[in-house]
């Protein structure tokens, strides 16, 4: 069951996952008229395996204990499992991706205020709990996050191609608790190079630029 602030959490990154996806098919609807249209054609663009992709991210409002806004680093491995997609004439793969990601959350830049929480209870007398530890207000909150998706990946064009990921994450707040929240994220690339591109990403728990290698 999920609390309010993770269903609150949930509907912000809906929002901006939604202005994301529009943003990506926009840009790649507007790109140059040399760069032609793939998404009719059955293969990718590019013939990768594997794409590895190191990152920089921020994050807000943490799924557990704390409050604030995150900077952090990480990075994504994703294995290409179904490189002819789901849908046939359509130029799409699909991918299993794990990672990475370190945030560190800073309770005074929290956007919509923060607020203390209890860490810790204790047993009191006549069966009452007694909190012994609460967060420091405005303090700060260590995050690694172990995201499991799948990547469906669309190849509009030789250089823009956009991707969804639904799956989960599991999460460690050092001392404070580990947890497993649904995770989402929809992003878009392009590339810069032969076998790199230039990869944007956002959704729940964060938002993450990087470059991608496929190998």
């Amino acid at each position: 069951m999920l609390t309010r602030r993770e269903r609150s959490n949930l509907r912000r990154g809906a929002a901006i996952v939604a202005t994301w996806t529009l943003a990506c098919l926009c840009a790649a609807g507007s790109a140059h008229a040399y760069d032609a249209r793939t998404i009719r054609d059955r293969r990718t663009p590019i013939a990768y395996q594997l794409e590895i992709e190191p990152h920089i991210l921020a994050g807000a409002e943490p799924p557990g204990p704390g409050a604030g806004s995150a900077l952090g680093f990480g990075a994504r491995g994703s294995f290409v499992i179904l490189p002819d997609g789901f849908i046939r004439n359509v130029n799409d793969s699909v991918a299993v991706s794990v990672g990475v990601d370190v945030g560190r959350y800073y309770g005074s830049w929290a956007i919509g205020g923060y607020r203390d929480q209890c860490l810790h209870f204790e047993d009191g007398p006549a069966g009452t709990r007694v909190c012994t530890e609460v967060t420091s207000n405005g303090g700060t909150y260590n995050y690694v996050y172990l995201p499991m998706v799948m990547q469906w990946n669309f190849w509009l064009t030789q250089h823009w191609s956009v991707f969804a990921e639904p799956g989960l994450a599991v999460y460690f707040a050092g001392t404070q608790g580990v947890g497993v929240i649904p995770s989402g994220f929809v992003g878009g690339r392009y590339l810069i190079a032969n076998g790199i591109a230039l990869t944007g990403r956002i959704g729940y728990p964060s938002v993450s630029l990087g470059l991608s290698f496929m190998l």
